[in-house]
């Protein structure tokens, strides 16, 4: 990691730094109704229906009379995201200076933050205490929503840099003003506002991915940029096998509705709306147990920063095909729809490069592999002439610039079939 020259790091703590938010952590200590609450207020200030004075005095008023001790008992057991001390530390060694900033932490909690981590300097809130209990009261600039900003300015005063040379790492949205305000700013697990408007996006429980982009604005070598160059190819690589792995799976569909036609369309239903909800909370930086884990895995860089919808398309194809079709036709569309799509999608993005007149995102080779694979999946139900004509009229409509071809494909091969047979 080098260095051209100093800037100034600000990380915010809450989803950053902690794996989640401190003032969750109070709550939870102090009993499951002042968690319940907690969440509740959380919730409204994500949709700006509080603002974050309102929120902090809200929780704050809730744990009044906790211990001292017992606040840096609990502050002492929040966990910390992997390799948070790890990363500081090399941020300091390329010779920039780290700030950790929170508007929920107390700010005596983030002076020792600051010190266990080798950060810079750590600021958080004002919290009264009064004979080792707290009182309830807060106060201080960070807890006022323009607070981030007045305090990022008197540390470039200080150091004597602009906006230009700072670079945020937040996660919600009492961030977005110092990250629209900074040169360049990263979306750390960040939530949708975030996502949308944050240069770089980095997910996961590594703060060293954070790094990687980090040596992007400090004008790296012509080896750093190679060597990230074929970590993003094998990531493409990954990300497509593993998710034409999952469309793949819904050959197995047709077995299960076999066995009981009403639990696999019940089981499906409910996948899907599973799935919707872990797109939610992946999109707010909220991890999903199990599918937020497979969709991180297979969501394209395209699709980061906004809802992923092919799984939703391809159970609707599948549905679909399961309830408007004979079990004959709905194999086969949904056989196709499973290999040939999948096939069609990795051979057209690696090695497609004649574009289809009609259709600049696609390409001859993936109609090509469409067809083949498409053809081998329907001769093993129907026979080879209608296998043949099948093939190409769902080869067709797969080439064809609409968006959905997962709900396409097996709607218009299923009632061309149905007319042949």
């Amino acid at each position: 990691m080098s260095s051209s020259h100093k800037k100034l790091i600000i990380f915010d703590v809450d989803g950053v730094i902690f794996k989640s938010h401190f003032l969750l952590y109070l709550s939870w200590n102090s009993g499951v109704l002042n968690y319940m609450r907690a969440l509740y207020l959380c919730f409204l200030f994500s949709i700006n229906y509080l603002n974050i004075h309102v929120l902090l005095e809200r929780v704050y008023l809730n744990i009044k009379g906790l211990k001292e001790e017992d606040l840096w008992r609990i502050y002492y057991k929040t966990e910390m995201v992997k390799n948070a001390e790890e990363t500081i530390q090399k941020i300091n060694n390329s010779g920039h200076y780290v700030a950790m900033i929170s508007s929920g932490v107390p700010d005596i909690l983030m002076k020792d933050l600051a010190e266990r981590l080798s950060a810079g300097c750590g600021y958080g809130i004002d919290v009264t205490i009064n004979n080792g209990f707290c009182t309830g009261e807060i106060g201080g600039s960070l807890s006022y929503s323009e607070g981030k900003v007045k305090l990022v300015e008197k540390l470039l005063k200080t150091h004597n840099i602009t906006w230009n040379d700072v670079i945020v790492v937040g996660d919600d949205i009492n961030n977005l003003d110092i990250m629209e305000l900074a040169k360049v700013s990263i979306g750390f697990n960040s939530y949708y506002p975030v996502r949308k408007k944050a240069k770089y996006l980095a997910d996961g429980n590594d703060l060293r991915k954070v790094l990687d982009f980090i040596d992007l604005e400090d004008e790296p070598t012509f080896d750093e940029l190679s060597a990230g160059l074929k970590r993003e190819i094998s990531l493409s690589w990954s990300q497509e096998f593993r998710r034409k792995g999952v469309h793949v799976c819904s050959l197995f569909v047709p077995i299960l509705a076999g066995v009981n036609y009403l639990l696999t369309l019940k089981i499906l239903i409910l996948i899907t709306i599973l799935y919707l909800a872990s797109e939610w909370a992946r999109l707010n930086g909220i991890r999903f147990p199990v599918l937020s884990s497979i969709t991180r895995l297979c969501v394209r860089s395209s699709e980061r920063r906004r809802f992923a919808y092919a799984p939703v398309t391809l159970a609707l194809g599948v549905v679909l095909s399961l309830v408007l079709f004979p079990a004959l036709v709905a194999c086969v569309t949904i056989a196709i729809l499973a290999c040939a799509d999948s096939m069609a999608t990795i051979v057209g993005k690696f090695y497609g490069k004649i574009r289809i007149p009609y259709n600049h995102k696609k390409s001859l080779e993936g109609s090509v592999a469409f067809y083949i694979t498409a053809f081998m999946c329907a001769v093993i139900y129907i026979p080879l002439k209608t296998a043949l004509i099948v093939s190409l009229v769902s080869c067709i409509i797969e080439s064809l610039p609409i968006e959905f071809d997962n709900i396409t494909i097996p709607l218009g091969t299923g009632l061309f079939l149905g007319l042949l047979i």
